[in-house]
């Protein structure tokens, strides 16, 4: 008796390689998302160590044009911070939407797959009618031989 073959096995196969592909690309999504946050997490830094120059120098003694030029970079670290978020909040909305299409790349490979199974307990059941049939006509042309 041959085995089991699924009819829509190529089917479930492209299913499955869809559902890799869209791992890989939320894996990236992510990858990417977390290195504009490292560098926001950068830019912080580089302005905070800029205010504490800052704070030093007015201790010091510091010439108003210096003063001015502080200002002015700590000015352009916060705004380009503001930028990274933005560039932060497109790899988040990026990143979620390869999340839904990798969810919904798994329900349409989960579905096919419940279905081969359903398919694969139905072809069992049949195989175990079938081989219940065999054996009672064997019995029963064994028992009618007896006669």
């Amino acid at each position: 008796m041959a085995g089991f073959i699924f009819r829509l096995q190529g089917y479930l196969d492209i299913k499955e390689k869809i559902e890799e592909q869209k791992k890989l690309e939320y894996g990236k999504c992510l990858a990417r998302l977390e290195e504009e946050r490292q560098v926001k997490l950068k830019l912080i830094d580089e302005k905070n160590s800029n205010i504490l120059s800052f704070k030093k120098s007015i201790l010091g003694g510091v010439k108003p044009n210096e003063l001015n030029n502080y200002n002015k970079y700590i000015d352009f670290v916060k705004k380009k911070i503001e930028k990274q978020n933005d560039v932060i909040k497109k790899a988040e909305n990026e990143a979620e939407s390869k999340r839904l299409e990798l969810v919904e790349a798994m329900k349409n490979r989960k579905m096919l797959e419940t279905l081969k199974e359903k398919d694969k307990e139905e072809y069992m059941k049949e195989s175990l009618k079938k081989e219940q049939k065999v054996t009672d006509e064997i019995v029963s042309y064994q028992y009618s031989g007896k006669d």
